[in-house]
């Protein structure tokens, strides 16, 4: 397959102008140990596209994720050192969920079979792929979090899907910003029903029947901090 691993948000911020401390340094090892290079390993080709803020690691970024098909880096000015991720934009999408469909509209016209849609700061202690049972066929969430137990509440930080599904997750992020469930609005995690109004039930998994959530995990952990 052609595997586009779609890496978006902060990739660095030294959190000394405000927001949390976040280095792609800090999850790399990990994310390619587990994920990146088995995949390599079947025969897949793996190629990166870059969604992220201007920062003074931009060259180092740009010469760790390799092969590297687009790269987008939006100008400090705007970024999450001055905006926080839940900040509205003129049209009244957070700032976070403007971001990842800027990076998942830079996927539409490539020649790919499946997406990675993931972040800068995920450090992997396992193989997602060897933990859990994906369909490549179908758009993969790891697992439900503890909020909202009467809504699933999905984890957003790796979510796997078929490329022809790709402007489908574009949409069901407009319909999450614009008419949430119930009015619940959890960052990108109440994306399971609108993307269930894209593509029907069938088309959408969690992959854990257990409530987890970033902390409380043995898969991964974000190497994000205060």
């Amino acid at each position: 397959m052609k595997i586009g691993i779609n890496l978006v948000g902060v990739s660095y911020n030294d959190g000394l102008n405000g927001g949390r401390y976040r280095n792609f340094e800090d999850a790399k090892d990990g994310f390619f140990k587990y994920v990146i290079n088995p995949l390599k390993e079947q025969g897949h080709e793996v190629f990166f596209y870059i969604f992220s803020y201007g920062s003074s690691k931009k060259e180092e970024i740009l010469n760790t994720y390799l092969p590297i098909k687009k790269s987008t880096f939006v100008p400090e000015e705007v970024n999450l050192n001055k905006y926080g991720g839940g900040d509205k934009l003129p049209n009244g999408v957070k700032l976070m969920s403007g971001t990842y469909c800027n990076s998942l509209v830079e996927l539409l016209e490539e020649d790919l079979d499946l997406v990675i849609s993931t972040r800068f700061d995920i450090n992997f202690f396992k193989n997602p792929f060897e933990e859990y049972n994906y369909d490549f066929d179908k758009c993969n969430f790891l697992w439900r979090e503890p909020e909202y137990l009467d809504l699933p509440i999905i984890n957003d930080t790796f979510i796997v899907f078929p490329h022809f599904m790709t402007n489908n997750l574009i949409e069901a992020i407009m319909e999450m910003e614009h008419n949430p469930p119930k009015g619940c609005s959890v960052a990108m995690h109440n994306l399971y029903l609108p993307m269930v109004n894209q593509v029907g039930e069938g088309g959408v998994q969690w992959l854990d029947d257990d409530y987890k959530n970033t902390i409380s995990n043995d898969l991964y952990k974000l190497t994000r901090h205060e």
